[in-house]
């Protein structure tokens, strides 16, 4: 007798505490992402600092570029001349003015990139602290992260941050 009114108390108890461990779990899980992640390539192209490196490099390679096509119109016309000393030291201006064309792409594709990442590295690290992420995962569509719901997408969220940063803000 006495287990029999022991019964219904215990499944009460572990009903109560049934309910209340699901209802810790699913508030927890909900509050925040612990595992998110960033699309690299709309997180670069859209960062300031990128943006404003690419303006100033742009303007850098098409001056370099312009310079280069008006040498080689000079070069084409002492083809014409025929002088062979002359196209020897325009073919050389040519190739020199080529060379320096090909180490500021060069430049701004690894070192200049190197920068951004660097700097945008930081705020990602910054980010991830202020919103105790545990792991940020960075996808290029085709990358470790073949799919991730959107609600784990930060993206944006970062992009404001880095950009906020990177304004001083």
């Amino acid at each position: 007798m006495k287990n029999n009114n022991i019964l219904p108390i215990a499944n009460i108890v572990l009903t109560i505490g049934t309910i209340l461990f699901l209802a810790f779990y699913i508030t927890s899980i909900s509050e925040k992402n612990e595992y998110v992640y960033v699309d690299n390539i709309k997180l670069f192209n859209g960062f300031n600092m990128a943006k404003d490196m690419s303006t100033i490099h742009t303007k850098k390679i098409k001056g370099q570029e312009k310079k280069l096509d008006s040498l080689y119109q000079l070069f084409q016309i002492e083809i014409r001349t025929k002088d062979e000393d002359n196209i020897r030291i325009s073919q050389q201006k040519v190739q020199k003015e080529d060379k320096a064309l090909s180490a500021m792409k060069d430049y701004f594709s690894k070192e200049v990139s190197q920068q951004i990442w660097d700097r945008l590295n930081g705020y990602i690290n910054e980010y991830g602290k202020a919103q105790q992420s545990k792991i940020i995962l960075g996808t290029q569509g085709g990358g470790n992260v073949m799919y991730a719901d959107d609600s784990v997408d930060v993206t944006a969220a970062i992009l404001e941050y880095a950009n906020a940063k990177y304004e001083g803000e």
